[in-house]
């Protein structure tokens, strides 16, 4: 993958990174909570887990746009984009500076 070395550094790229990890959790507890409903008990479970996903998602999709707006040209595509913040999310990365 050649993700741009500048992209790491860029604050709205760290946000979507860690939005995006938020809504996996959000993603978990939704299906846990229809995991909930389908048991018959109320769907608070849920509604939780779907708001902390769409809420994630929009912090997620505003980064990926600020950030690419923020990238020199040529700027990457956005499915490009995209394969880089999925392995940005699984991939955690030190963030002490590297000599």
């Amino acid at each position: 993958m050649d993700e741009p070395p500048e992209l790491q550094r860029i604050r709205p790229w760290r946000t979507a990174v860690w939005a995006l990890r938020a809504g996996y959790a959000g993603l978990a507890v939704g299906l846990g909570g229809l995991l909930v409903l389908a048991s018959g008990s109320a769907p608070w479970v849920l509604a939780g887990g779907v708001l902390v996903w769409v809420g994630a998602a929009a912090t997620t999709l505003t980064g990926v746009y600020r950030a690419r707006y923020r990238l020199p040209e040529p700027r990457p595509g956005w499915w490009s984009l995209r394969f880089m913040l999925i392995h940005d999310t699984v991939h955690a990365r030190s963030s002490s500076p590297r000599s």
